[in-house]
């Protein structure tokens, strides 16, 4: 209770600071929970959440009414990962991936339960995808976000599965935990994860996790495009874009222990 009084009596910018990062680590929140969580008198909550959205750092959902952060972070946040080493490094890597399979090519990183495109690059025989830069997905429902699931130590990874909210977004997104664990055992095995129309209709996509110096997971690349023309190629393009992280991976400094 001191901790919310100090904060309910703090300046503006600390308590607007708080109320962002409050919702980026719930991802959606009525303006009322905001308050009741941070301690905060409802009519201040009201007025900095107010102001946040005019200024674009949070968004309403038109349904729900409840805030999610907004695409002026996005834009912060895009400009904060072109100044990292993953995000100046992949570039080249997703461009030759993009070439050599014809299709689009993604950069994503963890937050939360979603994985955030944070980088693209299409070939010249690409079809136009959807996802766009800040664009969030589910984990369970994207490879991108399997892949990087897959890298994790296996405690880690089942702890994250079973607390997990599942939602189907496709007739074939796997929302059952037990059959998901089973699906990134197989993904963990073969070092590359499948997107069989789990996420959004008609789109197929192949991934592999990007991990940092210490082998921690901190991405994951992907190819996508129409899903006949991907999920028949998967034999082909698994490897390929294993093979494409496994090399970024090194370029940022891991070396696998054998």
């Amino acid at each position: 209770m001191d901790e919310a009084r100090g904060l309910d009596q703090s300046g503006t910018l600390e308590r607007g600071l708080a109320v962002l990062e409050h919702v980026g680590q719930h991802q959606e929140l009525s303006t009322n929970a905001i308050a009741r969580q941070l301690g905060l008198s409802r009519s201040a909550t009201y007025r900095i959440v107010g102001t946040l959205k005019q200024l674009e750092y949070l968004e309403a959902d038109s349904a729900t009414g409840r805030v999610r952060l907004g695409t002026r972070l996005v834009e912060l946040g895009a400009r904060a990962m072109a100044a990292t080493d993953l995000h100046r490094c992949a570039s080249r890597y997703l461009s030759a991936l993009a070439e050599r399979s014809g299709e689009t090519t993604y950069l994503a990183v963890p937050d939360n339960d979603a994985m955030v495109y944070v980088a693209t690059e299409r070939s010249s025989n690409a079809v136009t995808l959807a996802s766009r830069l800040g664009t969030r997905r589910p984990q369970h429902t994207t490879s991108l976000g399997k892949a990087w699931l897959a890298a994790l130590p296996e405690p880690d990874r089942v702890a994250r599965v079973r607390r997990m909210r599942l939602d189907s977004l496709t007739l074939k997104t796997i929302s059952d935990p037990a059959r998901l664990l089973d699906d990134l055992a197989r993904t963990h095995r073969r070092g590359w994860a499948v997107d069989d129309i789990e996420n959004e209709p008609d789109i197929g996509c192949v991934a592999a996790a990007v991990r940092d110096h210490s082998g921690r997971p901190i991405a994951a690349i992907s190819i996508a495009g129409p899903a006949p023309r991907v999920l028949r190629r998967v034999e082909e393009l698994g490897p390929t874009v294993a093979g494409t992280a496994a090399a970024l991976s090194l370029r940022l400094g891991y070396v696998r222990s054998r």
